[in-house]
């Protein structure tokens, strides 16, 4: 039931975002801090996860795969990246127990149809041709999606004492 409720929070979410774009703001901002209190270590993978994003996006962008009418990335898209952190976050335990490669499958291919509906939307402009730049797209996200299990895995791993979630006690 949990996924399926932060699925569909995400989800609209991401509309929010994508069709709302700079008028929804303030609803992206505090649909984040209500992360946080679901989770505390949303607080580190919100900026962990988003960076990764960012920094991806700037690149697709710098090399024109993705227009904007922006210099910058635009601030919604910033936030959609924040957003999908905390999604990512709140469904670790459920991602990490499913297969690897069939969630790198997964994330590229709903990676780059987030952003071909995202181009429908008229939210952002691809610089190639719309098959090209969806090709693009899905191994970026196949990028990404590698980075984003690694990183769940490393947390997993290293467990909870560095950051305590809600239910975990800090151990000294």
């Amino acid at each position: 039931m949990r996924v399926i409720l932060v699925s569909l929070a995400f989800n609209l979410f991401w509309f929010a975002a994508v069709v709302g774009q700079n008028s929804f703001l303030p609803f992206l901002v505090l649909a984040l801090i209500g992360a946080m209190f679901i989770d505390r270590g949303v607080i580190i993978a919100i900026p962990l996860f988003a960076l990764i994003g960012i920094a991806g996006d700037s690149v697709l962008m710098h090399n024109q795969i993705l227009n904007f009418d922006t210099a910058f990335l635009p601030l919604w898209l910033c936030l959609l990246w924040a957003g999908f952190g905390a999604y990512v976050w709140l469904l670790k335990d459920w991602l990490l127990d499913k297969n690897p490669l069939l969630l790198i499958v997964a994330g590229s291919l709903g990676g780059a149809a987030s952003y071909l509906a995202g181009e429908r939307f008229e939210a952002v402009a691809f610089g190639l041709t719309y098959w090209t730049s969806a090709a693009i797209i899905a191994v970026a996200w196949a990028v990404y999606s590698i980075a984003f299990l690694f990183l769940l895995k490393f947390f997993h791993l290293k467990g909870k004492t560095w950051w305590p979630s809600n239910t975990a006690t800090i151990k000294k």
